[in-house]
């Protein structure tokens, strides 16, 4: 059965990774079933992380609790969420 072709072109892209995180990364996506990592994984799995990361906001903590150097307790997450926990925080601290 041949497979469907991607309606988002890829490219080729060769990525070294430390032996302690590649091994950590292929025991999280080994399948049992297969025998092995599946034919994409690594692909999907990293660009589902890149995703995140690049579509992510960041919010420094510091200005809202007191005896915290700014850069120390960063949080991240969606858009969304980071201008919710912004608000919130804005909220108490009125």
């Amino acid at each position: 059965m041949s497979r469907r072709p991607n309606l988002i072109p890829s490219q080729q892209l060769n990525v070294a990774l430390p032996l302690p995180i590649y091994t950590m990364l292929t025991a999280h996506l080994y399948s049992e079933l297969e025998g092995r990592v599946p034919l994409g994984h690594y692909a999907r799995f990293l660009a589902e992380l890149l995703n995140e990361r690049l579509s992510g906001e960041t919010l420094d903590l510091a200005p809202w609790i007191a005896g915290v150097a700014s850069g120390t307790l960063i949080i991240s997450g969606t858009p969304e969420a980071i201008a919710a926990v912004r608000r919130h925080l804005s909220t108490e601290a009125s």
